[in-house]
């Protein structure tokens, strides 16, 4: 598994499990599921349009799990945007040249 399909299905897992399945699936097409950890700032920005202030807790949910899957669990009281959570989290990845020896 790549690190965008890891990002892609903790996002798929996250929001399933917080909005629900079928509210997802009525949703999920304004997202490019497999670009979010390349364009981190452009899903983010539709989430801010889609779910205003909430959003921030979506991506912090969506961060605990992706997180959670790499082995590096977060603080619920981290301070870390969702950039640098995806930055984490892909320095954590398996087989990533961000990892630390």
């Amino acid at each position: 598994m790549s690190f965008e399909e890891l990002v892609s299905d903790s996002v798929t897992e996250t929001l399933s499990k917080i909005l629900g399945t079928d509210t997802w699936k009525a949703i999920n097409f304004f997202f490019d599921v497999k670009g979010i950890a390349r364009e981190p700032e452009t899903f983010a920005t539709l989430l801010d349009k889609l779910f205003g202030y909430t959003s921030n807790v979506l991506q912090k949910k969506i961060g605990e799990t992706l997180l959670g899957k790499v082995g590096a669990p977060q603080q619920p009281s981290s301070g870390l945007d969702f950039r640098q959570i995806l930055r984490l989290a892909k320095s954590k990845f398996p087989g990533s040249r961000l990892q630390s020896s």
